[in-house]
């Protein structure tokens, strides 16, 4: 019989920090907890679909011990790049380079569930890109930084990072289905109570992670009200109970590293990210 137990794993955005998932998946890959739903933003997007196109952790350690900057974004140079699009940087060295990674007929034919997370510039609205109509387009939408990155335009409507209304996007992991879900975030605002900032350059970086928090910690309640719910029999939408476990950082991340790509600084997240998937899974299980 089919193991009807469903694993989601939600892959908040972060930029060069996102090396941090690699190490987290690696130990979940160890331990046979693999998932059957991927939640993507941002550079959770971009790992997501390594994921759901059959990269292994080892396949994805070493994409991202060899990426760099320049892989990634160019500075625009030309005055008149600025009149035509708003932006400091020009991303068509990371289409490239996600071409060149990710197999994107394997993630629109994978039976792994992915969805991934972009934001309608205008509207300000959520929009959920569905695996079955993944392209290279839809993960740079989902990663496109407002004033950083040009919005990416895709069906006549143009796309933000899915970061600015949803950067750790519970509900559709929810709406899934799915009886664990393994949240990364990126940061650990949010996760542990971390001391008053003592610089301006911290403050920003402080206040710039809640920002990044609030649709999380929404969907974090109201997760919270449903399992209430469950466990007192007075839910009547035939909801179960799902567990929450939240991944974060044990250590503050330096903002500057979203736009930072660079062996060095993805070793040391990758082995943070396995040390805390693993001390927070053998804590669980004490």
């Amino acid at each position: 019989m089919a193991n009807l137990h469903k694993r989601a794993l939600v892959l908040s955005g972060g930029g060069g920090r996102g090396a941090y998932h690699v190490g987290v998946y690696k130990y979940l890959e160890e331990k046979g907890l693999l998932p059957d739903v991927v939640i993507g933003t941002s550079i959770g997007a971009v790992n997501g679909a390594m994921i759901v196109s059959g990269l292994s952790a080892a396949d994805m350690e070493r994409e991202w011990l060899a990426l760099t900057a320049d892989q990634i974004h160019r500075i625009r140079l030309n005055p008149l790049e600025f009149i035509k699009e708003p932006c400091l940087l020009d991303t068509d060295p990371w289409k490239e380079t996600l071409e060149r990674q990710i197999s994107f007929h394997k993630v629109r034919t994978s039976k792994i569930v992915f969805r991934v997370a972009a934001t309608e510039v205008g509207k300000g609205k959520l929009k959920l890109f569905r695996g079955e109509e993944i392209t290279v387009k839809h993960i740079l939408a989902s990663c496109s930084i407002p004033v950083v990155y040009p919005w990416t335009e895709i069906d006549g409507a143009r796309y933000w990072d899915g970061a600015v209304v949803a950067n750790t996007p519970l509900a559709p992991a929810i709406d899934e289905g799915a009886d664990d879900i393994y949240a990364v975030l990126l940061s650990p605002v949010g996760a542990r109570e971390l001391p008053l900032p003592e610089s301006l350059p911290e403050s920003a970086a402080q206040a710039l992670d809640l920002a990044l928090l609030s649709s999380f910690e929404s969907d974090h309640k109201q997760l919270e009200k449903v399992n209430a719910r469950v466990r007192e029999g007075r839910d009547r939408h035939n909801h179960h109970e799902v567990r929450l476990h939240v991944i974060a950082p044990s250590e503050e991340i330096s903002a500057a590293w979203i736009l930072t790509y660079n062996a060095k600084q993805a070793a040391h997240l990758i082995e943070l990210g396995y040390n805390d998937a693993k001390k927070l899974l053998e804590s669980q299980q004490a």
